[in-house]
């Protein structure tokens, strides 16, 4: 799909349909795969939005966090993060998952 197809299935599936990127939200996209918005700040590598593949992602964002020298996934969802956790691994803190690279399930 092209990037405002999956932009619109996102936007579908979320009910998000006033869905606004940050101007310097980070956008990775990936025809097959989706796409996923993120920010870094300090050691953080902040998920905001993910569509798509999330296996494929998570390869993306492990080698995001190395390439960058970051040490902790801070990913929110609209979903329950209880299911994210068991998916990806980490803890929750309030209303998202977190997750050093040690804690993430390969």
């Amino acid at each position: 799909m092209t990037r405002e197809e999956w932009l619109n299935y996102y936007r579908e599936k979320t009910g998000c349909k006033d869905l606004e990127l940050s101007s310097d939200e980070q956008v990775f996209f990936h025809p097959d795969y989706g796409f996923i918005t993120f920010f870094i700040h300090d050691d953080i590598l902040e998920l905001h939005h993910m569509c798509g593949n999330g296996k494929a992602w998570q390869n993306v964002i492990v080698q995001i966090m190395k390439d960058n020298g970051l040490h902790t996934l801070r990913a929110f969802t609209r979903r329950n993060p209880k299911a994210w956790m068991r998916k990806y691994g980490g803890h929750i803190r309030g209303y998202y998952m977190e997750a050093s690279l040690e804690e993430m399930k390969k």
